[in-house]
């Protein structure tokens, strides 16, 4: 550590908040099950401005709260199989963290077009409001991770660095700048919802969002690497995931256009 230079020295704060007999409550588990609670009602509220059936609405963020924590834990298993190859009951461990944000996303697209088909629903008039709800829950779980001390970043000498417990090095606190990152790409999925030109726009706009910004990132976190340019595993699913939803916003667009003329 440079001399003369302070440094925020960070003790993950209650990992564990209470403990009642053999159950443990944590920090990462209760804020990630807050932000669920948030996305839900911001669903609700703004599903039931738009017209659309609360209960079907919560039908689906049932199936979806149940897809988000397979597809995120299998992501995360499938990553760190060293870790869990030796050990096969640890993959149940959710509280205690690991879960990876992309495989959640991609399991829940696939529920959402599977629930929006059975019910003869419009899977783009749907998705705009899920994204808001997810939007909208996603900074309460990278706070969580903050709590946790996972999702940390990688070493640095800036004074905004700060020192985790479990080797006292210097790093980014890479939880929190997701944290920010989160809570402006809600901030411009609502203000866009306002005025959405079509249906489709702001859960396009939202996955543009998350890719764009996971890329950025995941130059400060530390990432499982690729070997391909010094890129992580993160960022080469962030580059499909903008690659994809750029394209689909674009021939939304033009549906759209073409129904409208």
């Amino acid at each position: 550590m440079p001399a003369g230079v302070n440094r925020l020295v960070v003790h993950v704060l209650h990992p564990v908040l209470f403990q009642f007999g053999p159950f443990t409550v944590t920090s990462y588990g209760t804020l990630l099950a807050l932000g669920v609670v948030v996305g839900l009602i911001v669903v609700l509220q703004v599903g039931k401005r738009r017209g659309m059936d609360c209960d079907t609405l919560l039908d689906l963020a049932l199936y979806m709260i149940v897809a988000g924590v397979v597809g995120s834990r299998a992501a995360y298993v499938f990553l760190e199989w060293e870790q869990y190859g030796t050990a096969p009951l640890a993959m149940l461990r959710i509280w205690d963290g690991g879960l990876s944000f992309f495989g959640a996303l991609a399991l829940c697209l696939l529920v959402v077009i599977w629930f929006t088909r059975r019910r003869g629903l419009g899977l783009t008039r749907v998705g705009d409001v899920l994204a808001l709800g997810v939007a909208a829950g996603y900074p309460f779980g990278r706070i969580g991770c903050f709590f946790n001390g996972c999702c940390y970043g990688l070493p640095t000498d800036h004074a905004f660095g700060m020192v985790f417990p479990f080797d006292e090095v210097v790093r980014h606190p890479t939880q929190l700048y997701s944290v920010g990152f989160g809570i402006l790409i809600f901030l411009a999925l609502w203000v866009s919802s306002r005025s959405k030109p079509f249906d489709g726009f702001i859960m396009w706009l939202f996955l543009m969002l998350y890719g764009g910004y996971r890329f950025v990132i995941d130059f400060w976190r530390v990432s499982p690497p690729t070997g391909i340019d010094a890129l992580t595993v993160g960022q080469l699913v962030s580059l499909a995931v903008v690659t994809v939803s750029t394209l689909a916003l674009f021939f939304t667009w033009r549906r759209a256009r073409s129904l409208v003329a």
